[in-house]
């Protein structure tokens, strides 16, 4: 009977061992797994980081070149505004030309 539970607590510590080492081994494929993973990870943040570089004074010049972009519809109203007042200018300059029409060809003869 003793030489049954001997026998027993030996296969029993055998098979602990086959399923420890069956664990080591799959916990290691896992491992090497992962750290691949995680240099593709790292390698393409550091392309990404790469082409950020590139592209950030591209974003800062486009940034610059179009700020005055915002100050067009400023510019559109003053320009309404000068349109709206042209007309009575141009209405004062035709009275003008008139008056000078008239007075050169008071003075002048007729000629102008």
């Amino acid at each position: 009977m003793v030489l049954l539970l001997i026998e027993m607590s030996r296969s029993t510590a055998a098979a602990v061992e086959i399923a420890w080492w069956i664990g080591i081994v799959v916990a290691l494929i896992v491992t090497v797994i992962d750290v691949h993973l995680l240099i593709r990870v790292i390698n393409a943040a550091r392309k990404i980081n790469g082409l950020a570089d590139r592209t950030l004074p591209a974003a800062v010049g486009i940034v610059g070149n179009t700020a005055s972009i915002a100050k067009l519809g400023a510019t559109l109203e003053v320009a309404a505004g000068l349109i709206k007042n042209a007309g009575p200018i141009v209405e004062v300059a035709d009275a003008i030309d008139r008056k000078l029409g008239a007075l050169s060809a008071h003075v002048g003869g007729g000629k102008r």
